[in-house]
């Protein structure tokens, strides 16, 4: 499982909320009796709205997760390697480099 970082993809929410939106749709269309095959527009609309469902909880547990840690910057930062180690592991290639050299 990958580490949370705190940031929300936006594009991802609107993917979720456009789900949920279809899946609705969908649903009253076979509620008002329009649908000409309810028993496959029925499942397709139920997965609809867990995938969008999942997308918008994802996201949102992002986005508390980042307002939780806002003011710790190591718990949500994404990057392999922080900016301190990223120092020492640079000065450490520096020193390896000059032992090679001589």
């Amino acid at each position: 499982m990958k580490k949370q970082t705190g940031k929300v993809n936006y594009v991802w929410v609107l993917a979720g909320g456009y789900l949920v939106y279809l899946a609705a749709k969908v649903l009253k269309v076979v509620v008002d009796g329009n649908s000409d095959a309810p028993m496959i527009t029925i499942p397709f609309a139920i997965a609809y709205a867990l995938l969008g469902a999942w997308l918008l909880r994802r996201e949102w547990k992002a986005y508390r997760y980042g307002a939780e840690h806002k003011d710790d910057p190591t718990s949500w930062n994404d990057d392999e390697v922080l900016p301190a180690e990223a120092e020492t592991a640079e000065e450490q290639a520096e020193t390896t480099e000059e032992e090679e050299e001589s």
